[in-house]
């Protein structure tokens, strides 16, 4: 499918920018080109497993796309550490490994494994989950099912996609399928840092950016507003994480002549809905009429339950290990979420909740009401483990520029008696030089980082 798409690009395109990067950019007509000279030298990997560990997004692409002609089953990887991609490689049985576009792929101990392991004769993708905590597991699509959400209109031709998610995540991969599907241009920053995503946005012309909450608010916080106010961003798309109602105002105070949508999909379950409006949550009516075809919804002891047309596959038979299955059609997502009134508002991870001596503390809640504590720039809770109440609320602290601390943990002390419960209260808290994050820009909430 992928490979098919590159195939067909019309030939108006073939000389319109597929991908930017710093100061790389390739056309249609490259990338097709790439794909075919790829073909005839991987011959050898036609059917098999084979893990891409690269982190530069035109390699990614191209043997992402020649691998699926050969009907491969492809594992996207990039952006791990030698350990873990062999750690993976040896846990899901690949037959081989693509470290480079230059050197021929690492053939492994040959195995009796197959790609196709009781699916049709295409190519398949496995896409590991991004999740904030424990181990990731390993969702198997095809490139059919990972096209269906995407959304082609004609009006986005001439449209620039930038994307701050890494490309082998489930986020990333439809960011790409939205440019390529619309002939559009991807458009990939040279770095994160939020100085230099704020000059990408500007100098490439930049009509269409997507990233985690964490990104957004960290690109506010720390990026130049001249920068950003000089951007003529048509779209702002987030996913990953619960969009707080602070930062979509604050976004729409940057960027006013923005859509911002928030985007709620998993790597196993696909797209399930997205929100327009500039609220935080969803609307209640998408649990009796859901907005996206195929999908269906439901609460089941607060946690949000979902069935969608644009699942998984299944998890990767081969190395699911102990990781459950995805048998019977409702799945349930892993986030907490409450009806108030007209409107569904998350609040937070199952995975993320504290239990401070019995009661439930939402990481999510308390730290948007610090990060109105002045002099605070951001913030993250989580829970450390305690003798006698078996986890306390703990905060870690960035101080906004010129802050100091004495002030801000006074502050960060009378908003929390004012505003939380006395089980919500941090009874720890660090300042730290900045919030630590997984590769996917989530915020990580397993303990101290």
């Amino acid at each position: 499918m992928l490979a098919d798409l590159l195939d067909t690009v019309p030939a108006s395109l073939l000389e319109a920018p597929a991908l930017m990067c710093g100061d790389a950019l390739v056309t249609y007509g490259n990338i097709a080109t790439r794909v075919g000279v790829l073909t005839e030298r991987w011959r050898s990997l036609a059917g098999l497993r084979v893990g891409v560990a690269l982190p530069n997004p035109v390699d990614h692409v191209t043997s992402a796309a020649t691998l699926d002609r050969l009907r491969g089953h492809v594992f996207l990887v990039g952006g791990r550490g030698d350990a873990e991609v062999r750690s993976l490689a040896n846990q899901l049985q690949w037959n081989a490994i693509v470290w480079d576009m230059v050197d021929i792929p690492e053939l492994l101990t040959p195995r009796s494994t197959s790609a196709r392991v009781g699916f049709s004769d295409e190519g398949t993708v496995t896409l590991l989950t991004s999740g904030t905590t424990g181990r990731p597991k390993a969702a198997t699509h095809t490139w059919r099912t990972l096209v269906g959400p995407v959304r082609q209109d004609p009006r986005y031709t001439m449209a620039r996609w930038m994307c701050a998610y890494p490309l082998g995540l489930y986020a990333g991969t439809q960011v790409m399928l939205q440019a390529f599907l619309n002939g559009s241009t991807l458009v990939i920053p040279p770095s994160l840092n939020p100085g230099v995503v704020a000059r990408t946005m500007r100098t490439a012309q930049v009509t269409h950016a997507s990233g985690t909450p964490t990104f957004w608010r960290h690109l506010a916080l720390f990026g130049s507003i001249d920068d950003l106010r000089e951007c003529r961003l048509e779209q702002i798309t987030m996913g990953g994480e619960a969009a707080a109602q602070p930062l979509l105002d604050q976004l729409a105070d940057i960027f006013p002549h923005a859509r911002l949508v928030h985007i709620y999909a998993s790597t196993e379950l696909g797209r399930l809905f997205s929100v327009t409006d500039k609220r935080e949550g969803f609307p209640a009516t998408f649990l009796e009429r859901p907005q996206e075809k195929g999908v269906e919804l439901k609460i089941v002891d607060g946690e949000l339950m979902a069935r969608s047309s644009h699942r998984m596959l299944e998890y990767d038979r081969l190395g699911a290990g102990d990781v459950e299955g995805a048998a019977g059609e409702w799945m349930a997502t892993g986030d907490l979420v409450e009806c108030l009134g007209d409107r569904v508002l998350f609040r937070g991870r199952k995975s993320d909740l504290i239990n401070v001596g019995g009661r439930k503390v939402f990481p999510v809640t308390v730290e948007t009401v610090l990060r109105e504590a002045p002099g605070v720039s951001d913030v993250r809770v989580y829970g450390k483990g305690s003798s006698l109440a078996g986890q306390l609320v703990a905060a870690d602290i960035v101080l906004a520029e010129g802050g100091n601390e004495d002030d801000v943990r006074a502050h960060i002390n009378r908003i929390a008696r004012s505003r939380l419960a006395q089980h919500e209260i941090p009874r720890l808290v660090r300042i730290v030089e900045s919030i630590a994050q997984t590769t996917a820009l989530k915020v990580v909430r397993s303990g101290a980082a």
